[in-house]
């Protein structure tokens, strides 16, 4: 009787084990399903698991949109750039201006023919020149300007009187050089930008700074030459 009841209680207690591993192998195996199925697979094995960051693709395709533009960009300034000729970087730097600024090709051209030309009062060649003759020939090769007086002094007269902050490209800037006539216009140039401006000094034509020591101190007015407002700078 012993016996059988210790047989008995050994078949009760595998058949309850059984029973409590079943339910656990079974949720193990249905939880694989349920991660296989929730993976969705397509071709060259890139996979999408719900829940996980599905806008990587999205966000690379942005960022490369974004380098496309800036890169764009990049394009078109560079492209806007190689516009200009090494004659107009030349100038730029000695101007100390940005290369933009110096857009007028014929009056970079004429500036760089006669750049360095020695001063001779009276003169009209390469071989010297004066500085009303220098921004005579200046007016007429780059803007067509050829009425326009022979001296400096007439030059002033003639030409439309502005103030120093309205000054453009091709107008004309005036100085007394004369100690015993102060004031009397003696001297012409022309100017450029950045307070730059072009001329026929006693050291040769060169670009000149309207700030420095002696051209501030003798800077009579600016003119504008009728018609060269027209002409596109």
């Amino acid at each position: 009787m012993t016996k059988s009841l210790f047989i008995l209680s050994i078949i009760i207690l595998v058949a309850a084990s059984c029973s409590s591993v079943k339910p656990v192998t079974a949720s193990a195996s249905s939880q694989q399903r349920t991660n296989k199925e929730s993976q969705v697979t397509f071709i060259d094995n890139i996979s999408v698991t719900p829940g996980s960051n599905s806008n990587t693709s999205t966000n690379e395709s942005s960022s490369a949109k974004t380098n496309y533009k800036i890169e764009n960009k990049e394009e078109i300034h560079n492209s806007s750039i190689e516009k200009y000729s090494p004659l107009q970087f030349k100038y730029a730097i000695l101007t100390n201006s940005p290369v933009e600024q110096l857009r007028n090709e014929k009056l970079v051209n004429f500036m760089d023919e006669w750049y360095g030309t020695k001063y001779h009062y009276g003169g009209t060649s390469k071989s010297g020149i004066d500085c009303s003759a220098f921004v005579s020939m200046l007016m007429a090769s780059v803007y067509g300007i050829t009425s326009i007086p022979r001296t400096a002094r007439d030059q002033y007269e003639w030409s439309k009187r502005i103030d120093i902050d309205e000054l453009q490209q091709g107008d004309l800037v005036f100085f007394h050089t004369m100690t015993k006539k102060k004031k009397a216009v003696s001297h012409v140039g022309v100017y450029l930008c950045n307070n730059k401006f072009v001329h026929a000094s006693v050291s040769g034509v060169m670009i000149s700074d309207m700030n420095e020591g002696y051209y501030a101190k003798h800077y009579v007015g600016a003119g504008r030459v009728y018609g060269a407002a027209e002409v596109k700078r």
